[in-house]
């Protein structure tokens, strides 16, 4: 039960993170260009990469939550992690000012990738709940 709530609540945080990107909201463009101008790539072009890849990443995992196949896990919370590694090195040398929030969530984000990763890859260590 407590893996499925971490499932669901990662998955309600990159749709959330996601539907700015998409729609084009004036706060992620500005986000992005100051992106654009530190790593030097189309910031509209990042901008919807990046919400690709976070929906795709929160229809990968409410996959795993129904289907519960181990390899789609491991391959969801290592893209989770990527994701997550990627954000903390963009907010700390591209961003001009990193947004603590931003950085907090990146990082607790980053820890529950590797908690449940180390749960998929080393089975013998989970001492509770084993459910995807």
């Amino acid at each position: 039960m407590k893996n499925q709530i971490i499932n669901i609540v990662i998955i309600l945080v990159m749709v959330f993170f996601a539907i700015p990107k998409l729609l084009a909201k004036p706060q992620s463009i500005a986000g992005f260009k100051q992106f654009e101008n530190a790593i030097h790539l189309n910031a509209d072009i990042f901008r919807i990469f990046t919400g690709i890849s976070e929906l795709a990443l929160a229809l990968l995992l409410l996959l795993f939550a129904i289907k519960g196949h181990q390899t789609i896990g491991k391959i969801a919370f290592a893209f989770l992690l990527t994701t997550m590694i990627s954000a903390l090195l963009l907010e700390f040398f591209a961003r001009p000012e990193p947004k603590i929030v931003l950085v907090i969530i990146a990082i607790v984000l980053t820890l529950v990738s590797l908690y449940r990763l180390n749960q998929l890859i080393n089975p013998k260590t989970k001492q509770h709940d084993t459910r995807p």
